[in-house]
């Protein structure tokens, strides 16, 4: 056997001892509350139904291969057009009604998940000194950023582009009169030297590449034009192998000092790159946790939500690395 082979059980054999662990651990709570009906419903949820229940441990049909074959860009927009739109995901239930869907930036003064976002897009808009001329939003989600951004520049000189259609419908519907459109950040069809500000709110872990999106970014910017943005580290190469709404592996950064370097080799100037991993992701996560829990001692969630909600953090918090603030000059 070899050194990776020794690994991959001793890795598998951990996996199972955890999984055996926590089964055993929720089993004998249920055990402990018996058979009664009402608590067992007030626990699972009137969502919940029993005759469903062996197809949540089947597989849904489709093999790795095929699995494989199926584009970024589906899966991607799959995943976040349910998260987004569906009142039972974790941003609905979470964020309620407001548009706005990343995690924010929290301090002492932040009161919520809103306002944690409208602060994350107010620290990434200090970053540019001159707040004049075109700016485009990218990956622009529900179309709330980039309404802000239209209260700033003026319509006319907002531009919003994301791979979703059915977002960007919703920005058309919250951003009017604003330029929006269905475009991929590394295949942007504008211009040579077209904006003067590009923005883009946690979203460059999902593009392949960053490096194509910062070449693409440098193309399209005028001449001492600013690329600002938000963006989450992960802890290895492997996390990006593991969900198929990640890209390759080639799009992993380790460090800010190699973040700052991919800048540089696009072409960028002035680079500024932070840690801003405690006021975003670290805040974001307690503060989840402290909600959801509220939410269920109150009624509002069962047990299996407030399980997978958990389970979903506990699995990011796992392989979430540095939270990132950057900016470069063209």
């Amino acid at each position: 056997m070899t050194n990776k082979q020794a690994e991959l059980l001793m890795n598998n054999q951990l996996a199972d001892a955890l999984k055996e662990r926590l089964f055993n651990s929720i089993s004998a709570n249920l055990d402990m509350i018996g058979y009664v009906e009402d608590d067992l419903r007030r626990l699972a949820g009137p969502e919940f139904d029993p005759e469903k229940r062996v197809s949540l441990l089947q597989d849904d049909g489709v093999d790795d291969i095929a699995r494989a074959r199926i584009p970024l860009t589906d899966e991607i927009n799959s995943f976040y057009d349910h998260q987004f739109y569906s009142q039972d995901s974790i941003f609905g239930l979470l964020l309620g009604d407001t548009k706005f869907r990343n995690i924010g930036y929290w301090d002492e003064t932040t009161p919520d998940q809103n306002a944690a976002a409208e602060k994350l897009q107010d620290m990434l808009l200090e970053m540019i000194p001159e707040k004049t001329g075109r700016i485009l939003d990218v990956a622009c989600g529900m179309g709330a950023s980039t309404r802000r951004l239209a209260e700033l520049y003026s319509p006319e000189n907002v531009w919003a582009i994301n791979i979703s259609e059915k977002q960007i419908e919703s920005t058309r519907e919250n951003a009017k009169g604003c330029h929006v459109q269905v475009m991929s950040a590394v295949e942007m069809t504008f211009d040579n030297d077209f904006f003067d500000t590009i923005m883009c709110i946690e979203a460059a872990f999902h593009f392949e590449t960053r490096r194509k999106f910062f070449d693409d970014s440098l193309r399209v910017l005028k001449q001492g034009g600013r690329l600002v943005l938000s963006d989450t580290l992960f802890t290895s190469k492997e996390r990006l192998e593991q969900s198929s709404i990640f890209p390759s592996p080639e799009n992993h950064i380790d460090t800010l000092e190699e973040y700052r370097q991919v800048m540089e080799e696009a072409g960028f100037r002035n680079i500024v790159v932070k840690d801003v991993s405690k006021n975003v992701w670290e805040a974001h996560f307690l503060y989840v946790i402290n909600k959801i829990h509220e939410g269920f001692y109150h009624g509002r969630l069962s047990l299996i939500q407030l399980t997978e909600i958990l389970w979903s953090y506990y699995y990011l918090k796992a392989i979430t690395g540095i939270c990132v603030f950057a900016s470069g000059q063209k």
